[in-house]
């Protein structure tokens, strides 16, 4: 499965998920999500857990507001316990401590390098 299929209110539309940086709760909208990539950023109405267990071989849950694409990880900040994403580190988010030991096993294992 290379592909998400992605519905908002007006649209459905496929989204190839190594284009997708990472995946978090809309900060504005309950219920919601972003799903976000190089040049768009996709609102919809979908619990962040259903994709996890859908596409658990590509996302990784990193906070438990978000879940990035491991193959876009291309660097981890310890000290300001930070995930650079893209290939300049383009976009940046949070991890949680509790999260660090998975997140760092499945890149190490999955990731492109």
């Amino acid at each position: 499965m290379n592909f998400m299929m992605i519905k908002t209110k007006q649209h459905a539309m496929k989204v190839r998920i190594a284009d997708v940086y990472y995946i978090k709760s809309h900060p504005e909208k309950p219920h919601y999500i972003e799903i976000v990539t190089k040049k768009k950023t996709y609102a919809i109405l979908e619990k962040l857990q259903n994709i996890e267990s859908l596409y658990s071989e590509y996302f990784v849950r990193c906070h438990r507001n978000c879940l990035v694409n491991i193959s876009k990880v291309t660097e981890i900040n310890l000290q300001d316990k930070t995930i650079l994403i893209g290939n300049e580190g383009e976009r940046q988010v949070r991890f949680s401590r509790r999260r660090y030991q998975h997140l760092v096993e499945q890149w190490l294992n999955k990731g492109d390098f």
